[in-house]
C-alpha cells in the first residue's frame, strides 16, 4: 500500500509540474514577438521584423519598424493630482502643445475603447490621434508626424492607487496608415 501511495504522489507531482509549467507561458500570436518589461509587469506583442528596445530602469518599452515608425509604452503611478483620466490627458496635451512647433487635427475617441486587457471591467481608456510639426535640428528640415496615443487607467485593487498606461504610435504622416493594422494588433494583445 505504501508503494501505491508513493507512486500516486509521484504521478500527481509530475502532472502538477507539467500543468504549472505552461501557466506562465504566453501564447505568442503568429508573426509576432513578445515584449516584456519586468519593472512594470506588462507584456505586449509586436511584429517579428520590428526592432525592440526595452529600458528596464525607466520602464519604457519601444519597437521600431524598418521605416522608423514606432510604438512605445510607458507606465506611471497614478499620483492623484488629476481628478480623472480626462483631466490627466488635458494636462498632458498642454505640455505637448508647448513642446512642438505645431499640434493639429487632435481628435479624441472614447466610445468602447479597450487596451488589451484594460477596459473590459469599466476602466477608463481614451484614444487620441493628432499631428505634430517638429523642427529637426540636425537637418534643419520641418518634419510632420501623425501620432496615436492610448491612455488607460488600471488598478488591480483600490489600495494601490493604480497606474496610467500611455501607448504611443508615431509615424511620418505619409507612413501612418501603412502600420495601422499591426498597431491595432499590438493594442488588442496588450496584457496588464
Amino acid at each position: 500500500m505504501k508503494k501505491l501511495t508513493a507512486l500516486f504522489i509521484a504521478i500527481m507531482t509530475f502532472i502538477f509540474t507539467l500543468t504549472s509549467c505552461g501557466a506562465d507561458k504566453l501564447d505568442i500570436p503568429e508573426g509576432m514577438q513578445l515584449v516584456e518589461n519586468e519593472k512594470n509587469t506588462y507584456s505586449f506583442f509586436v511584429p517579428e521584423d520590428w526592432s525592440v528596445d526595452v529600458q528596464e530602469e525607466s520602464g519604457v518599452s519601444a519597437a521600431y519598424a524598418s521605416d522608423k515608425s514606432n510604438v512605445s509604452l510607458m507606465i506611471f503611478d497614478w499620483d492623484g493630482t488629476a481628478g480623472s483620466l480626462q483631466e490627466y490627458c488635458d494636462n498632458y496635451f498642454t505640455t505637448v502643445t508647448t513642446t512642438f512647433k505645431e499640434v493639429s487635427d487632435r481628435e479624441m475617441y472614447s466610445d468602447n475603447q479597450y487596451f488589451g486587457t484594460i477596459g473590459g471591467n469599466g476602466e477608463p481608456v481614451l484614444k487620441y490621434v493628432y499631428t505634430i510639426v517638429s523642427d529637426n535640428a540636425a537637418t534643419e528640415e520641418v518634419e510632420t508626424y501623425k501620432i496615436m496615443q492610448v491612455f488607460a487607467y488600471y488598478s488591480e485593487n483600490i489600495v494601490d492607487g493604480g497606474n496610467i498606461y500611455i501607448f504611443t504610435y508615431t509615424a511620418r504622416t505619409e507612413l501612418y496608415d501603412s502600420h495601422l493594422e499591426e498597431v491595432y494588433d499590438i493594442i488588442n494583445e496588450f496584457i496588464a
